[in-house]
């Protein structure tokens, strides 16, 4: 008698159990099924969103495209030779430093001198993500810098060298008319880097050649008051014909001596002894006074001539520094003209007949597989916390 109701509450609990079990399931699918039609409704609304903006909304863009490549003067004769152009280290320096002037805000400054940029970002008919100001892409000049950074590309491949730039406009025209701005202000980027690594190689060299030049005009100074203190043109030359002077007049009294000797041992008593004695007497004192005025004397010739021959010989070693100075600078220079950089144009800016972008079924695509990817994700870590409750 007493099993019976004990089994009862027994069962009675079991159907309970069993009844809040099945309650818990549905509750559980009917979660989950609400779940995935919200995954679902997130999904179409991505997909629908992103199918308006691309085949709809977006405007399209045109896509102008050139490539240079920046050589040095010495590698210009094997400019055919691919492994020159890999080899060319210096070229590949100046062509990062191009690369990096294309997305600078000078760019931006140079493409907008007269509105170009301005203009087109402005006109009308443009969707929100492309124009400028709009709410989305700002109205500064900081934001227009950014912006336009959606629509220019550069890139450079090191192992050809080859830069290859791509710019995107609203219109053939406007693609390639900037893409011709931006080509040339690149060249003239070039002629930039080239005058300033000239200067840098030839500076120095100028300053000692400018500094050798005025030494050599400050001794010459010196001669020339030298000179017009000693009241004389070229000393050298007044010294060299005092000693002719005095070398002839030497040889006269050599002359008059052995006369003199001859007439004594021949005729002792000639009259003409007294001449002669004379006459050597005359030479001697001219001698003595020619010697004397030459060398030897305070106020002499060579005493007067001295400080011109210190500046002479300061003129001679001012003279060879210039010209050391000189041929320095001479190399300086044709280092610099071997070094001269240039831009070879591979292709020119071309006029696009269709737009490129947006690549609307590459955009889809994209997003359809990372929509799915963080759907499922959020799908999976969903089942985790069901599971888990």
């Amino acid at each position: 008698m007493t099993t019976e109701p004990t089994d009862a509450a027994a069962r009675n609990r079991q159907l309970v159990l069993l009844e809040a079990l099945r309650d818990s399931d549905e509750a559980a699918d009917l979660t989950a099924r609400r779940r995935d039609h919200i995954l679902l409704g997130v999904f179409l609304a991505i997909m629908i969103g992103t199918m308006l903006y691309n085949f709809v909304i977006a405007t399209p863009r045109f896509s102008s495209e050139f490539s240079y490549v920046v050589r040095s003067i010495d590698s210009s004769r094997e400019r055919f030779s691919i492994l020159n152009m890999a080899a060319t280290g210096g070229g590949t320096d100046n062509s990062e430093a191009i690369v990096s002037f294309v997305g600078s805000r000078d760019m931006l400054a140079l493409l907008d001198h007269d509105g170009l940029v301005t203009r087109m970002f402005g006109a009308s008919g443009l969707d929100p993500f492309s124009a400028f100001p709009s709410l989305v892409s700002g109205n500064s000049k900081e934001d227009l810098y950014r912006h336009l950074q959606h629509y220019i590309h550069a890139k450079f491949d090191p192992s050809t060298n080859i830069t290859h730039v791509e710019v995107e406009a609203f219109s053939p025209d406007q693609a390639q008319a900037i893409a011709f701005r931006v080509m040339q202000a690149s060249e003239r980027m070039v002629n930039a880097l080239n005058d300033r690594a000239r200067a840098n190689i030839i500076e120095s060299a100028q300053q000692e050649v400018d500094t050798a030049t005025r030494s050599l005009e400050t001794t010459l100074d010196k001669l020339n008051r030298t000179r017009n203190d000693l009241r004389v043109l070229e000393p050298k030359l007044e010294a060299t014909a005092a000693i002719k002077n005095s070398s002839g007049v030497a040889s006269e009294l050599a002359r008059s001596n052995v006369e003199l000797a001859q007439m004594l041992r021949v005729a002792p008593n000639s009259p003409a002894i007294g001449q002669l004695r004379a006459r050597r007497t005359a030479l001697e004192a001219e001698l003595s006074r020619q010697v004397a005025a030459t060398a030897g004397a305070p106020n002499s010739l060579a005493s007067r001539i001295r400080p011109y021959e210190e500046l002479n010989a300061q003129r001679d070693i001012a003279e060879k520094r210039l010209l050391a100075a000189s041929m320095v600078l001479a190399g300086a220079r044709a280092n610099a003209n071997r070094a001269q950089l240039y831009v070879e144009r591979i292709s020119q800016p071309n006029r696009p007949d269709e737009p490129r972008y947006p690549r609307a079924w590459i955009n889809l695509l994209i997003v359809m597989a990372l929509t799915i990817a963080v759907l499922w994700i959020v799908r999976s870590l969903s089942e985790l916390f069901l599971a888990h409750d």
